[in-house]
């Protein structure tokens, strides 16, 4: 019985090793504007591999980085991912992974596009592609539109949009510390470069923008997040006296919708003093 056991254990284990790596193909591409039709230049690209693993245990799942890091546009919007092979992940006893998704995606500040590719296109040794990429504002009044229709009422079609627009930015500030923009391995290494840091700040800004009058109404559910965010991106950049702004504006926008008649409001608003006051000593710092 114990020798029948061990037998069967590793017949298993064996099938787990089974396929241990998968190759991606050279992806050769170029980015181009949906309604002009025009290359674009620095255009960020990212492509990601999702993997389910079946154990005992249940599935597991793992987002792989198919892309180099920092990989953007030429002058021509062209760009280059070569070839790579991945070890499959082994967890203590599995039954096999595939492939669930092979994706790639272009964006800059204002418009976003992006392929999902056929999983056969995995046994390929280069691929050439086009991504075509729209406007951002576009393809959520396209959304509010579908919410409006599935019956989904003004109010909450708005927020789910702010919603979705702030969790965006939780994956970029995540990417600029982590060098993760959720789950994907490997991480990036110092995380976003200094074009990518002016990108993250450039996002965040937009939307601070976009819903500072309803954040006053206290609709904009992650604008204060936002705000923490930006201050932090501003401190990664080493420009301290734009760090500090964010943090004056958030005590602004508690005074004026009355939350600091409320003791945690209070208590949050000498956090955020505190953090002024060390940003100003970094900024003095500097100016010696």
């Amino acid at each position: 019985m114990v020798k029948s056991l061990k037998v069967i254990v590793v017949v298993v284990f064996l099938l787990s090793l089974v396929g241990c790596s998968i190759r991606t193909p050279e992806i050769r591409g170029v980015v181009l504007d949906e309604e002009t039709r025009r290359p674009v230049e620095g255009a960020w690209v990212h492509a990601t591999l999702e993997l389910k693993t079946k154990t005992i245990q249940g599935n597991v799942y793992n987002v792989l980085s198919v892309d180099r890091p920092h990989t953007r546009t030429g002058s021509d919007g062209r760009f280059m991912i070569p070839s790579r092979r991945f070890k499959k992940p082994l967890p203590p006893v599995g039954f096999g992974t595939e492939v669930m998704s092979f994706d790639i995606n272009a964006k800059t500040i204002d418009r976003i596009g992006g392929i999902q590719f056929d999983l056969n296109d995995l046994r390929k040794k280069g691929m050439v592609v086009t991504i075509y990429i729209r406007s951002i504002e576009k393809i959520y009044n396209e959304q509010y539109q579908r919410y409006l229709k599935e019956g989904i009422k003004e109010e909450r079609a708005l927020e789910l949009i702010e919603r979705d627009q702030f969790s965006s930015l939780q994956s970029l500030y995540r990417y600029c510390h982590s060098g993760r923009f959720s789950v994907e391995v490997p991480p990036v290494e110092g995380g976003c470069d200094d074009w990518e840091l002016d990108y993250a700040i450039a996002k965040h800004e937009k939307y601070l923008k976009k819903y500072r009058i309803i954040a006053e109404e206290g609709k904009a559910r992650g604008y204060f997040a936002a705000l923490d965010q930006l201050s932090e991106l501003y401190e990664k950049k080493g420009d301290f006296k734009k760090a500090i702004e964010p943090l004056k504006e958030k005590i602004f926008i508690m005074e004026r919708r009355g939350l600091l008649m409320f003791q945690e409001w209070r208590r949050d608003k000498i956090v955020i003093e505190k953090r002024i006051s060390e940003l100003q000593q970094k900024l003095e710092g500097v100016k010696k």
